[in-house]
């Protein structure tokens, strides 16, 4: 039971993850910043898209452990 709550919390919180990533990594696109305001959103939309990454890494472990 404790996986499959696990799981759906991940799930959110993975949809979550890339959704904030892919608006922070185009921001700079959209709008006029200098290097740095650019670097500064594409550095955090990085962050959010590995930690997307990390736990879709994370529920294929589980998934694939055995008890």
């Amino acid at each position: 039971m404790w996986r499959t709550l696990l799981l759906g919390k991940l799930s959110i919180s993975i949809l979550a993850s890339f959704v904030v990533g892919g608006i922070c990594v185009t921001q700079p696109s959209r709008h006029a910043y200098g290097m740095t305001e650019s670097a500064r959103w594409i550095g955090v939309g990085i962050f959010f898209l590995t930690l997307g990454a990390a736990q879709v890494a994370v529920i294929i472990f589980l998934m694939n452990r055995k008890n």
